[in-house]
């Protein structure tokens, strides 16, 4: 604990990203600061080759912006590290980084926005022990799941996650032996922490799959955008039914709002549009049926004009659509 006359604690709160997900990382870190009380620093990981310069040196006057320490940690890339789905081989940077910083720390995944009371993980990572190893948020109210290979039946999700300090669990073994599953690293991370590892409120690392509409009164702390379609692979002329609605991409639309005030009347507002724009048609079409409302979001941009009416006719069959993380509410 700081003293007077001495300079705060600072956290420490840790990502990785490929160059699809700069304008995402951006907003992240901004609602962080806007939303957060105590103090942090950041630190960015990246497979190689996967951030180009140009990129970093945007992040490091955004975050310089937002008066944020932070530095950017170059990884080596492995074989091992697949694509699956919309998921890249990013995902396994957060194996890379837990090693490296041994320090207590938080992993946010970079499809997440804060909200008020999201920096009380903190407090949480700093009562671990060793022993537990890891703290994850409760999917759902089951902690006691089985480690199975359907990613919506696992413990945990591995978006949000406390690393005490200490060394930690050898993971290279057992990706070199584990056949191929769906979401790899989801399923190393239950494999090797859910049967230890503290567990704290849903509220921590909110999935929005689980919820249809936000509750004003009853906020969660981290909205995590799980799946393939994001809330930036919407255009902006077609939000108006989802902020009719409160769906939970709302937060995410809020958040992207006040980072591009606080860039008013400064020369980051032009690059910023440009990664804005560049994000709105980010990912990878694909044909799996887990990936459905990518491809709708994909049309919607391509159709330009004629999208708006679409989504009209689209929305009277809204009973029969998936809850929660789409356009036709």
């Amino acid at each position: 604990m700081a003293t007077s006359g001495e300079a705060p604690e600072l956290h420490r709160v840790v990502c990785a990203i490929d160059s699809n997900m700069v304008f995402p990382l951006a907003v992240l870190v901004s609602s962080m600061c806007k939303s957060g009380t105590k103090p942090f620093r950041l630190t960015v990981g990246y497979l190689d080759g996967t951030l180009p310069e140009a990129a970093r040196e945007y992040l490091a006057r955004i975050f310089s912006h937002l008066g944020i320490a932070a530095d950017f940690l170059n990884l080596d890339n492995d074989a091992r590290f697949i694509t699956q789905g919309h998921i890249s081989p990013t995902t396994f940077a957060k194996f890379l980084l837990g090693d490296a910083i041994s320090d207590e720390h938080l992993w946010l995944d970079a499809d997440t926005v804060a909200l008020p009371g999201w920096d009380g993980i903190f407090d949480e990572i700093a009562t671990a022990s060793s022993a537990e190893g890891l703290v994850v948020a409760l999917r759902g109210s089951d902690a006691s799941a089985s480690a199975s290979a359907n990613p919506s039946d696992l413990p945990f999700n591995a978006g949000v996650l406390g690393w005490p300090q200490g060394k930690r669990r050898d993971w290279q073994a057992p990706l070199a032996s584990l056949a191929v599953v769906d979401t790899q690293e989801q399923y190393l991370f239950n494999l090797l922490y859910s049967q230890t590892a503290k567990w704290v409120s849903e509220n921590f690392n909110t999935l929005t799959y689980r919820l249809n509409k936000l509750n004003r009164l009853d906020l969660p702390f981290i909205v995590h955008y799980a799946g393939p379609h994001k809330p930036w692979h919407l255009v902006p002329s077609l939000r108006h039914r989802c902020l009719l609605h409160d769906c939970p991409w709302v937060a995410w639309f809020e958040a992207e709002a006040a980072f591009l005030i606080s860039l008013s009347d400064t020369e980051l507002l032009t690059p910023t549009r440009r990664y804005r724009v560049g994000a709105v048609s980010s990912g990878r079409l694909q044909w799996g049926r887990e990936s459905s409302g990518y491809r709708l979001l994909r049309l919607l941009q391509w159709l330009g004009p004629l999208a708006k009416p679409l989504v009209g006719l689209l929305s009277l069959g809204r009973r029969w659509i998936p809850r929660g993380t789409h356009p036709l509410h």
